[in-house]
């Protein structure tokens, strides 16, 4: 069962006569990828119920969202269903700003009269998106983590119903620094529960701070056995390793997800390839100074923008004709010292999997 078949199954109990559980969550942050930029409604306190939200959207004949977990699917059932079609979706925002590197976009969801579900949208498929989740392992406090911040603020000085907040991907991530860095009396008193659903970690200036450390009690991570997203970056929160139907990257997909009953179903442990990359990653920037990060990733997204893309379908489309190009001018167009920075980085990265494998961690994989 998936969390389409959940909507087939636990559609016809309100969230009234049974509460908000995990599976909720995912389709909560799952909606939240929506293109709602052209329905004012949403955008207000008073919001549309999901059912109106579906209307609105077939009268726009939206063009399709995302290259993965398309939220279409998740909303049509949504709006037929007696748990979630008189949800109000409100205060939805999105906001894309190329100059300062930074994707945000998030929404809320009433369910109860007195509980909402806060979700934050995770990478969509513009550029500036990618190159933000990225730039999280040399900035602390992204833009769009700053803004997840006064979001949830926002809601909770607006509002008086206690939260849950969630997110997919940089969304999760997005979820716990809000949480963490709010107010602390509304981490404490208002935040009821915080999920960061495959969504990446944080750099140690997050996880020694106070906030974050009172906040983890409250939070739950969940990562598919496989996927390499979840397991980026540091941090401190109980993970809870998760099955999916799928391998590899498409373990990122919330529809592959296997649901049981109220919850996402449990695996014992990682996969041996997430054990891999995870370690391979923690070794690469452990041993590569901030510096050396920022300048690999400016190199990388300022040359796939200087030959025209805009969005992952731009690259998608194009495959690997498009990063071909981008690097080569890239690296014709450097100084010297900057392109012998960027292949000696390239180079610990190559250097940073073969330790790995050299330890045997991998020596399961090939079976």
């Amino acid at each position: 069962m998936n969390m389409l078949d959940y909507l087939d199954w636990r559609g016809d109990i309100t969230f009234e006569e049974r509460g908000f559980n995990e599976v909720d969550n995912v389709i909560f942050c799952e909606l939240s990828y929506l293109h709602m930029d052209r329905i004012e409604a949403v955008q207000t306190d008073e919001g549309l119920t999901i059912a109106e939200l579906y209307e609105a959207y077939a009268d726009l004949r939206p063009r399709p969202e995302q290259i993965m977990n398309d939220p279409l699917s998740a909303l049509r059932k949504a709006a037929i269903s007696e748990r979630f079609r008189d949800v109000r979706v409100t205060r939805f925002v999105n906001d894309i700003n190329p100059d300062k590197q930074a994707q945000f976009s998030a929404v809320t969801f009433v369910y109860k009269e007195d509980e909402a579900c806060i979700a934050f949208r995770g990478t969509d498929e513009t550029l500036v998106g990618w190159r933000e989740d990225f730039n999280m392992s040399f900035i602390s406090g992204t833009y769009g983590q700053k803004a997840a911040v006064d979001y949830l603020e926002r809601i909770a000085a607006e509002t008086s119903a206690n939260l849950i907040v969630g997110g997919h991907s940089k969304g999760g991530n997005f979820a716990i620094y809000a949480a963490a860095f709010c107010d602390e009396k509304v981490r404490d008193e208002r935040v009821l529960r915080v999920y960061s659903n495959d969504g990446p970690g944080f750099r140690k200036e997050v996880t020694e701070s106070e906030g974050y450390h009172q906040l983890l009690p409250k939070v739950t991570k969940l990562v598919p056995e496989s996927s390499p997203i979840g397991i980026l970056l540091g941090g401190k929160e109980r993970r809870r390793y998760i099955k999916s139907e799928v391998k590899w990257y498409a373990q990122h997909d919330p529809y592959n997800w296997s649901v049981k009953g109220t919850r996402i179903e449990d695996v014992n442990d990682r996969s041996q390839i997430s054990v891999f990359l995870g370690d391979t990653m923690r070794n690469f920037l452990d041993g590569l100074e901030e510096e050396k990060r920022k300048q690999l990733v400016d190199v990388f997204f300022d040359s796939l923008e200087a030959v025209g893309a805009d969005t992952v379908k731009d690259i998608y489309n194009d495959r690997v004709g498009i990063i071909y190009k981008a690097i080569m001018n890239a690296m014709a167009n450097i100084d010297s010292e900057s392109k012998s920075n960027v292949q000696l980085s390239l180079q610990k990265l190559l250097a940073s999997g073969m330790d790995v494998v050299a330890s045997g961690i991998m020596k399961d994989y090939s079976q």
